[in-house]
């Protein structure tokens, strides 16, 4: 079960860690 959880969870934080630092990036640069 904690695997399968680990697995669905991991993209998940991946694409908001990928997200977080796109918008971070975007408002310094603006």
């Amino acid at each position: 079960l904690m695997y399968l959880v680990w697995k669905s969870y991991l993209p998940l934080s991946l694409c908001f860690i990928i997200f977080y630092m796109g918008l971070k990036i975007i408002l310094l640069y603006n």
